[in-house]
């Protein structure tokens, strides 16, 4: 057994770092939890960034007084990990901080898991073959992204991916920006509590429930135009065999409960691996439409494919869809080949050692 360790997980995205504290806790470390909820879905934390008001002028000036008061506690920490260079306002000070984290703490790492100027680099160099950069500028109506006009987060990425001792993607999209620096680390896969929904059953029955939860704001992100497009053809073309629920921006919790109600999840059409809620899905039983490009599969050598890849496309997932529905005895096998999946590469004490290897040198 190491030594115990004092850590930090700064920010919050899809229970990514809630994730991760599990496994760490498990393996006898300390872990403080500081976001601010990952606005609607409220994951917990320890210690609280959050502040909203009608006001954006106030809710940016406290913000910026949460950051500057509650940075001072964040001192003599063994392993402080930052989830994304915006953990702080772009309006304030956050260069400032970080140095300030760097300063006080012994090791700093950044994790690469999300939105950031880098990512749009790549995009813009023609690195990725899919993602969903295209969709988010639609989303937004604009023809860049904040991370590509805003200088303070461009150098506050900038300033973290050339002075954090190391940056750890956590899946071979976010690797790709981060490939040509020499303190980027191996991929270390999401984290995933595999006991908590391992006991759910997915039974499918003449009818078979088909759900895709949206974001306002983000249906060119997650492909949810093509997915309604396709979903409310085949609503129509077969009503005796199938169901769509579609909902937006529902709390975390919530959010669980319908996936819990349903067989198959359609998560996204725009990356090439599983994201988060793809794989808290498959844990669950579900079968999920997502990315499973065939990158994902060789980099892995997965000899089973865990899920069904779709693209933003509504005729493709018209096709998949199809599938599905003339092949049930295949879908319920995959239901199984998804769980064994994330059981076996994700399970966050498994993740969680990872980590504690990578942050050991």
């Amino acid at each position: 057994m190491g030594k115990k360790l004092n850590i930090l997980l700064l920010g919050e995205y899809s229970n990514y770092h809630n994730n991760l504290a599990k496994g760490l806790k498990h393996l006898n470390h300390n872990v403080v939890l500081a976001n601010a909820g990952d606005h609607y879905k409220n994951f917990y934390r320890d210690i609280d960034l959050s502040y909203q008001s009608n006001n954006k002028f106030l809710t940016n000036i406290k913000r910026i007084w949460i950051e500057n008061t509650k940075i001072n506690s964040f001192k003599d920490f063994d392993i402080i990990q930052i989830i994304n260079p915006n953990v702080f306002s772009r309006f304030g000070n956050n260069i400032q901080l970080f140095k300030k984290l760097i300063f006080n703490n012994k090791k700093v790492f950044l994790s690469a898991v999300g939105d950031d100027y880098f990512w749009w680099k790549a995009y813009r160099e023609g690195k990725f073959n899919k993602s969903p950069h295209g969709g988010a500028l639609k989303d937004e109506k604009k023809t860049k992204s904040i991370w590509e006009t805003s200088n303070s987060f461009i150098d506050a990425n900038r300033f973290l991916a050339e002075n954090v001792h190391g940056i750890i993607p956590g899946s071979l999209s976010y690797e790709i920006p981060y490939k040509h620096f020499s303190n980027c680390r191996k991929v270390i896969l999401q984290p995933i509590n595999t006991e908590e929904y391992n006991s759910l059953e997915n039974t499918l029955k003449d009818k078979i429930i088909f759900y895709h939860g949206a974001q306002l704001g983000r249906y060119g992100f997650k492909g949810t135009n093509a997915i309604d497009k396709a979903m409310n053809t085949m609503v129509s073309k077969y009503p005796s065999d199938l169901t769509y629920l579609r909902t937006d921006s529902l709390p975390y919790n919530k959010y669980i409960q319908i996936i819990n109600k349903t067989n198959i999840l359609i998560d996204q059409t725009n990356f090439i691996e599983p994201t988060m809620n793809a794989l808290i899905s498959m844990l669950m039983g579900k079968v999920v439409m997502g990315g499973c490009e065939d990158v994902f599969l060789k980099t892995h050598k997965l000899k089973q494919t865990p899920l069904i890849n779709i693209t933003n496309d509504a005729n493709q997932i018209y096709s998949q869809v199809e599938w599905i529905l003339d092949n049930k005895e295949e879908v319920m096998k995959l239901s199984i080949t998804g769980r064994e999946y994330v059981k076996n590469n994700h399970d966050t004490i498994h993740i969680a050692q990872k980590f504690l290897q990578e942050w050991s040198y």
